[in-house]
This record gives structure tokens, C-alpha cells and sequence, in this order.
């Protein structure tokens, strides 16, 4: 469910060097339509597959869709209306050289087929230096089945040309898995622009390279990687160990079934099967979140003592069955317990009317240093959503905002998007994973509720001498935990 009627990863590393918010914007380069020459029908003539077929530079992308009729069907579909990323020839792997190839002819077997589409056009290739058979067959129908699975992640199920795109952080893609995961909704993509140098990305890394180029049933967008369908949250994490180094929190006090969502092969050869989480939202805590609570206190939390508070506390940063991006939401709980009432049916008035001021909150009511802010325009949408946890009878205060640019830059609009999490500046968010939501944060989240009793005033302050004898200031060690041995063991002892 989209909020307002709003239009429908894996490496972090780079992007976690920005902080929210991330302020977004893109300049639209017009690619102009291309015109009929020496018999060739014009763009407007011409369908998504059609379009591929004749450009040289799709050549090898063509060679994997024309193993799937439906994939073919559906690009060549007169009356569809999608958005297609295409992945030209430079973006994939180099071809191989024949009696280089992975694949056994003799064999066949689905387990050796990769789940990526660079991989998959290889495959396609290494097919031309196989003996016709039964096994080649087999082979041709196992890769098909998965090459629409990994474009149908590639597709949109409407236009959106790159003005349009900007536009949202994420939208529905037209892969829907089987397994249950994301609750039988659709996976998502995210969208990242900015104006200076003017780029636009999908899920961080796959940088758009050519926009807008128009066909009758769609647009189509190339892009510099193929697009890799998301793992699960805890996957995700798990293969950005510079990042979440603490991923191995999750594991240590048995919460890795709360985000993750992986197969699990079956006993005595019999079919397996996923488990796990289906839909989630994690507030994922990096390296430095840890990094910054006070030396004593995270000896104690990885300690045998305190694994029930470390366990706690990860708990507090999990949404159970809900998945929320900035834009999106989709609840799974059953109908009697529904996180948000009617949330899209809010009126903008109502929804702007419950939020805070941005221009005039103070710095004792941020926890940051009291600083003029520059005016921000009205939002396009904002609201703010109370979100139940894993920790029982705790919740999250959660803050949204979206923003259309007014600064005077020429192009299409331009939008960002603030997000805060008990106050909290949450960034990078709208990490799509295949079970959920996956948004980053620098600071752990304090159980006790939005805002410490205590305030922030000496926060910006203080200075603290660790173990070692070094001088530490607010920027690497957070006081709000300051007090944690007049609490915490106690705390974590309760049912």
C-alpha cells in the first residue's frame, strides 16, 4: 500500500558515508526521440523488445530474453506500459572463449545455475558449444525459468521516465516470490538522485547511464549493472562486515530468524523449504553505533552477563511483520491488529498538522546543537507512525517528511526526504531486502523511550576518558548511556 496514491542492495559501503538527509536531485537529460531513417521505424513505432532487438548494444541482453516466450511476450506487449532496465552488453560479464565454459553438458542439474543475471547471459552463451540433446534442453528451460524471475526484478509495472522516477524512494517491481517472502508483495527497487554531479542510482550501486529511451509500450533505462534481487535483511547486513561488524550480535543472542529469511534443504532428500521472517523493518545499527557506547557498558552487553540486555536492545530495533520505507507500507499482521489506522486515507492537513515544525524545534528537543536552520517548503507529505517492536510494550516513534526542492537549479524537480527514528536521523533508508525494509542508523536506540529524561544540553559538551586514557567527545561516545549501570542490569533481568 502506497501512502497518498504515490507512484509503486546490495553494497552499502559507499553510501554509508552519507548522512541523512539526503537531499535529492536530478538534472533530466533529454536523449530526443529517434527519428525514422533509411526504413527503420521510429521510436514511437516501435516496442521495448523491438527497440533492444535492433540496438547492437542489447545484443547479448536480447540473446537471454529470447530464451523465455513470456519474457518476450511481455516486452513485445503493444498495450503494456512498463519501465524496463535494460543491462547493455558492457554492463555484463565478458563472454567467454569456447572450452571455457562452467556448464557440464552431460548433467543438467538446476543446482548449478546461477541466480544472477551476469551469469545467466554467460550460460545463454556457453549453449551455442553444446551437442543438441535432452540434457541441453533441460538445460534451456531451467535457465528461461530463472531469467524471468531475475528480469521480471528488471521491470516496472508502469512508465516512468527518469523525471517520474526522482519522484519517490522505492517502487514495486514485477517479481512476486512464491516462498511467502515480503508477505506475497511485490520486491521492491530504491531510487537515489542527486544533482551535483546529476546521477541517478537504483539500490545504491547501478548507476542509470542512459534515460528515457522511448517505446509504445514503455521506457526504457540502461543501466551500468544488472539489477540482483535482494537477500534477506540479515544477509544484507551480514556481507557488509566494515559496516555491521555486529551483525554477530544478532547471532549471539539467537534473533538471526527475526530478520533473516533463507532456504533450508529438506531431510533424507525431500524438497526444502524457506523460513524465517516474511516481512520485517530493521533499524540496523552500524559498527559505530557500538562504537560509541561507553567502553564498560559494550564489554558488559558481549559479555555471558549481559547477552538478555544486548538481546533487548536489538529487539527494540525490530519491527515485526511491517514493512515500512519512507513511501510504502505494508502491514502483516492479521486485520485485528493493524499497526496504522487508515493511514492512506489521512487527509495532508491532518497528516502535516501532527508533525512538528521543522524550522523552530530547538536543540534540547533534537539532541543536536542549537543551529539555524534554513526554511524548508511545505512537504509534499509528512506524518509520523507509532511502531510496536519485538521488545514487548515498546515502541518507535517514527517521523517522515518529503520535500520537492525549490532551489533554483534547472531541470525537473528536485525532492528529499527526512527521516527520524525517536528523534533520531536515520540514514541510508529504503534498503529493499527480500523479506522487508532495511534502514540504517548511527546510534543505538534507547529503550526507554523517545528522548532521555536527562536531556542533551551537557551532550555536546562532555568529555569522557576511556580504558585506554583517551579523550573522547560527543562525536564518538554517545553520554545518553552514560548512566546505563543505574538501569540497564536491572532492566534486563525483568520478564
Amino acid at each position: 500500500m502506497r501512502f497518498f496514491g504515490l507512484a509503486p542492495i546490495l553494497c552499502l559501503t559507499s553510501a554509508l558515508a552519507l548522512r541523512v538527509p539526503d537531499y535529492h536531485g536530478l538534472g533530466q537529460i533529454s536523449l530526443g526521440i529517434l527519428s525514422k531513417c533509411g526504413g527503420i521505424q521510429s521510436a514511437e513505432e516501435r516496442t521495448i523488445y523491438q527497440v533492444l532487438k535492433e540496438d547492437e548494444s542489447f545484443s547479448r541482453l536480447v540473446k537471454a530474453i529470447d530464451l523465455s516466450d513470456r519474457v518476450v511476450s511481455l516486452l513485445d506487449d503493444a498495450d503494456a506500459g512498463i519501465t524496463f532496465f535494460a543491462v547493455p552488453n558492457s554492463g555484463l560479464p565478458h563472454p567467454r572463449p569456447p572450452g571455457h565454459e562452467d556448464l557440464r553438458p552431460g548433467r543438467g542439474d538446476d543446482r548449478d545455475i546461477p541466480h544472477n543475471l551476469g551469469d545467466l547471459v554467460l550460460q545463454v552463451e556457453q549453449l551455442d558449444h553444446v551437442i543438441d540433446d535432452d540434457d541441453k534442453e533441460h538445460r534451456k528451460q531451467a535457465l528461461a525459468r530463472i531469467i524471468r524471475g531475475i528480469l521480471a526484478y528488471h521491470i516496472l509495472p508502469e512508465k516512468l521516465e527518469s523525471a517520474q522516477l526522482v519522484e519517490n524512494n522505492t517502487y514495486a517491481t514485477n517479481l512476486t516470490l512464491k516462498d511467502g517472502s515480503l508477505d506475497y508483495e511485490p520486491l521492491r527497487i530504491s531510487v537515489q538522485s542527486t544533482t551535483v554531479p546529476p546521477r541517478l542510482r537504483l539500490n545504491q550501486i547501478v548507476e542509470v547511464t542512459k534515460r528515457d529511451i522511448e517505446a509504445t509500450n514503455g521506457v526504457i533505462h540502461a543501466i551500468s549493472l544488472p539489477l540482483l534481487p535482494p537477500p534477506s535483511i540479515f544477509q544484507e547486513a551480514f556481507l557488509i562486515p566494515e559496516v555491521f561488524s555486529y551483525t554477530s550480535a544478532l547471532q549471539r543472542v539467537g534473533l538471526t530468524g527475526a530478520v533473516d529469511r533463507r532456504h533450508v534443504s529438506g531431510e533424507d532428500g525431500k524438497k526444502g523449504s524457506f523460513q524465517g521472517a516474511t516481512a520485517t523493518t530493521f533499524f540496523a545499527p552500524t559498527s559505530g553505533a557500538f562504537e560509541r557506547l561507553p567502553r564498560k557498558l559494550r564489554l558488559f552487553l558481549f559479555s555471558p552477563f549481559g547477552e538478555n540486555a544486548l538481546r533487548k536492545i536489538l529487539e527494540y530495533h525490530i519491527v515485526p511483520q511491517f514493512v515500512l520505507h519512507t513511501d510504502y507500507y505494508h502491514d502483516a499482521r492479521p486485520s485485528d491488529s493493524a499497526i496504522l489506522t487508515s493511514l492512506d486515507e489521512w487527509s495532508l492537513a491532518e497528516l502535516q498538522a501532527s508533525m512538528p515544525d521543522p524550522n523552530t524545534i530547538s536543540g534540547s528537543e533534537t539532541g543536536y546543537e542549537k543551529r539555524p536552520r534554513p526554511p524548508l517548503p511545505d512537504p509534499v507529505y509528512a506524518y509520523n507512525v507509532t511502531l510496536p517492536t519485538l521488545l514487548q510494550d515498546r515502541s518507535l516513534h517514527v517521523e517522515i517528511s518529503r520535500y520537492k526542492s525549490k532551489l533554483p537549479v534547472p531541470g525537473p524537480p528536485r525532492y528529499f526526504t527526512t527521516f527520524r527514528v525517536n528523534g533520531e536521523e536515520v540514514g541510508p533508508f529504503d534498503v529493499p531486502a527480500r523479506n522487508g525494509a532495511l534502514h540504517v542508523i548511527t546510534k543505538l536506540l534507547d529503550p526507554r523511550g523517545h528522548r532521555h529524561r536527562g536531556g542533551h544540553d551537557d551532550y555536546k559538551h562532555h568529555k569522557h576518558r576511556d580504558g585506554h586514557g583517551v579523550s573522547r567527545t560527543h562525536r564518538d561516545y554517545d553520554a545518553q548511556w552514560e548512566d546505563w549501570e543505574e538501569w540497564l542490569p536491572q532492566w534486563a533481568a525483568e520478564n
